[in-house]
């Protein structure tokens, strides 16, 4: 056997990849829902991730966003589901506290996420 890989192995593995990656992507698995005829279709996606630093009694938080794609549910209604229903949620992911140096008390940071619930309905149905 040759060393190394061809062009066209590396091409087709390339291929072979990106089919992969839109198949687990909310886009991919959409068109699978869409294609096995399910009447719902759920897609979770972090929104933003909160975190931060607390020391010496101090602390500072910040948001950083970390959704997708803006475009992504009108993608999703185009191949055929009606956006139905939305929530959100915060699933707090932990929470660092320190005691502060001059006085009482403590300062605690929170540090968690934010997840956006989609609910689409099959228009076919």
């Amino acid at each position: 056997m040759a060393w190394g890989k061809t062009d066209q192995q590396k091409q087709a593995e390339a291929a072979q990849q990106a089919a992969e990656q839109h198949a687990n992507s909310p886009l991919g698995r959409a068109e699978r829902a869409k294609g096995n005829g399910d009447a719902f279709f759920q897609l979770e996606i972090d929104i933003s991730r909160l975190h931060g630093t607390s020391g010496l009694g101090s602390s500072s938080g910040r948001e950083r966003r970390t959704g997708g794609r803006p475009d992504l549910l009108g993608q999703i209604e185009e191949i055929g589901w009606r956006l139905d229903h939305v929530g959100y949620v915060f699933v707090e992911t932990g929470a660092t506290s320190t005691n502060r140096t001059l006085g009482t008390g403590q300062g605690t940071v929170t540090k968690g996420l934010v997840r956006g619930i989609y609910l689409f309905r099959n228009t076919d149905r």
